[in-house]
């Protein structure tokens, strides 16, 4: 019997080694079919350019092709819970913006995903400032008087939202509870529906990225009071930060990022995250993202890691201590 059991241990042995090796040999061809890449809002908007910036350098650069399926719903969770279940071989890949990750797990009751649980990160790509924005007749000519004026009239003044759950809407919540203001939110689904009711003057303020405000405010037709950051943008120098605008710490920086599936060999996942790297200082992928605002930051797995677990207890900090639910 001892001779026996030692075979098959033998052969046990043998069969692993051959798994290893094979594995080990499909990570080193990898990739070796097109990448499904997984965009969790419709075409046309900033994370959609981010997918596609990268799926071109990255399609180029990794002689495969890199198909961009772009799948809206629910804040990006719908896509989120289905990517959860994809084979976790490198050929199905996520892009998110943060709030799919950082705000819907503590705001939607039944999630088809845990993105600690379900995801392995692969790089921040990008991050975008948001400005805080109000049309002409707002009666503030700076973020203290609007604070002051806000605080003035509870529950007079509103602000919009591309929906509930969005960074806009959350980063907007922050605000209220930092300044201790009582402002009505009005949630849109598209920016472009919520930008023209802010210009009719239907809608007071708007928390929302740089690219979306600035020809109007530099023509004047728009009120910036401050950058949701800590620094000034080159995109819009003359408006001041939050910290220099009187609110220190408000920040509101969405970020662009990419996962894989749990269980990816890190191998594929460090070949991934080099070649975002990579990518991130060519002059083209610069000129597609910069003058949207972007951040080029191209980080590695775990910096990203870190950002998805710090965002995510910001966010939810914020989301317990103002009460902000969600039906579903």
């Amino acid at each position: 019997m001892g001779t026996k059991f030692r075979r098959v241990a033998v052969l046990s042995a043998i069969g692993m080694g051959l798994l290893s090796a094979a594995s080990a040999r499909a990570q080193d061809n990898y990739p070796w079919k097109p990448i499904q890449l997984v965009v969790t809002t419709a075409a046309g908007g900033a994370l959609d350019l981010v997918a596609r910036t990268v799926a071109d350098r990255l399609s180029a650069s990794m002689h495969q092709p890199i198909i961009v399926e772009n799948q809206p719903a629910g804040n990006g969770g719908v896509a989120a819970g289905q990517f959860a279940k994809a084979t976790p071989d490198g050929h199905t890949l996520l892009m998110v913006v943060d709030s799919t990750v950082t705000i819907n797990p503590h705001l939607y009751r039944n999630l088809n995903y845990d993105p600690f649980r379900d995801f392995a990160p692969v790089s921040v790509v990008t991050r975008l400032p948001l400005v805080l924005i109000s049309n002409p007749t707002v009666q503030a000519n700076n973020l203290q008087e609007l604070i002051a004026l806000a605080k003035a009239n509870p529950g007079k003044l509103n602000y919009a939202s591309t929906g509930v759950g969005t960074q806009l809407h959350i980063g907007m919540e922050m605000f209220k509870l930092m300044t201790k203001t009582e402002i009505v939110h009005v949630p849109y689904r598209a920016t472009t529906a919520a930008m023209a009711d802010l210009m009719g003057g239907r809608i007071d303020l708007v928390l929302i990225g740089l690219s979306s405000a600035k020809a109007q405010v530099a023509a004047g037709k728009l009120r910036a009071f401050a950058i949701a950051a800590p620094q000034r943008s080159a995109l819009m120098p003359d408006v001041p930060s939050a910290d220099e605008a009187g609110l220190p710490g408000y920040e509101v920086r969405s970020w662009f990022g990419m996962f894989a599936p749990a269980k990816t060999p890190q191998a594929v996942i460090d070949r991934l995250s080099r070649e975002i790297k990579n990518a991130s200082t060519d002059p083209k992928f610069i000129a597609a993202l910069a003058p949207q605002g972007m951040q080029i930051v191209a980080t590695t797995p775990e910096e990203m890691a870190q950002a998805l677990r710090e965002d995510s207890k910001k966010w939810g900090d914020v989301i317990r201590e103002t009460g902000t639910t969600i039906n579903q």
